[in-house]
């Protein structure tokens, strides 16, 4: 059984101010855009139990005293499980006797970045196949159901092809704003130099958000970027082999569709955090973040991945 789904933010922004957990779970949430859209459902057992449908029934019309036609489609059931990440953040009692308790609020952000950066490599990256210990991201669930498209079959890959993201788009269900496009970060030149360009203007669009931050979007929906620049590389980079084989220099970009019976988080508890405080040995202090966390996509067209494109200009 499963509960109501809401976003880490929301539950966040939930809590009470003087809540201590609200600060640093806000924190971990605004890290990534992913994080800060995609609903998470709470479970109220151990798994996820789903149903996708296989095959409708056979109906037609009937006429007068003719018998109805009966009969019944077949749904394909599934289960997801959740997994856990469980992480203390240890700090020496002399680095806070040398600096303050701000010099430990920087490292509990310093620990809170590196989780939030550890799920969201999990939502693109992780692979049961490898570790059985971490969910399937929509790298390998791309893999199902005929969920992945080529922007090109040459050696190498090729400039992405605005034609070749709508045939992506035209593939997945979507669901106005529900649906986004989550594209690599190292990508948000070409698509400002694509709003620039006359012949893509109207496509591509720049806009901006209530803050004053740019925010583009294509065909109505959304970019998402993952998480945002640092010292790390991206998660989605130009580092993956192109379809037609060649050098590691092609990227993919995803295109999903968020809510109840697409694609959306399960968890058993909301992402937690705890200030345990210094512990007996008198040295060391320390807080406590976990999150039994999971990944299901309901609908069979909640995803698309469109692989093998270049860091080259965009092209119609």
């Amino acid at each position: 059984m499963a509960t109501d789904m809401i976003t880490v933010v929301e539950y966040a922004k939930g809590l009470a101010n003087e809540d201590i957990r609200k600060a640093p779970i806000v924190m971990f949430a605004e890290y990534s855009d992913v994080l800060q859209r995609l609903p998470i459902q709470g479970l109220a057992g151990s798994v996820y139990v789903g149903y996708r449908q296989a095959v409708l029934p056979t109906l037609s019309f009937r006429g007068i005293n003719e018998t109805s036609t009966t009969g019944h489609g077949t749904l394909t059931p599934y289960q997801e499980a959740t997994y856990i990440m469980d992480h203390d953040i240890d700090v020496d009692r002399a680095i806070v006797d040398r600096h303050g308790m701000s010099r430990r609020d920087y490292e509990n952000k310093l620990g809170l970045t590196a989780a939030a950066r550890l799920w969201v490599d999990s939502f693109f990256r992780g692979d049961q196949s490898s570790d059985p210990r971490v969910f399937n991201g929509l790298q390998v669930r791309a893999g199902r159901f005929s969920r992945t498209r080529h922007n090109s079959t040459a050696s190498g890959g090729a400039a992405l092809s605005l034609a070749n993201l709508d045939q992506a788009l035209n593939q997945t269900r979507k669901e106005g704003k529900s649906t986004v496009i989550i594209a690599p970060y190292d990508s948000i030149p070409l698509w400002i130099a694509a709003a620039r360009t006359t012949t893509l203007t109207g496509f591509v669009m720049q806009t901006w958000d209530e803050t004053g931050a740019p925010k583009m979007s294509y065909a109505g929906h959304d970019f998402l970027w993952g998480y945002p620049k640092d010292d790390h590389a991206p998660v989605l980079g130009f580092t993956e082999v192109a379809s037609g084989g060649g050098a590691a220099v092609t990227a993919s970009l995803y295109i999903a569709t968020f809510g109840e019976g697409y694609l959306h988080g399960i968890q058993i508890q909301p992402l937690a955090y705890e200030d345990v405080g210094l512990l007996q040995d008198r040295i060391t202090y320390r807080s406590h973040i976990k999150w039994d966390v999971g990944l299901v996509d309901d609908h069979k067209y909640c995803l698309t991945r469109l692989d093998s494109w270049t860091n080259a200009a965009i092209v119609a």
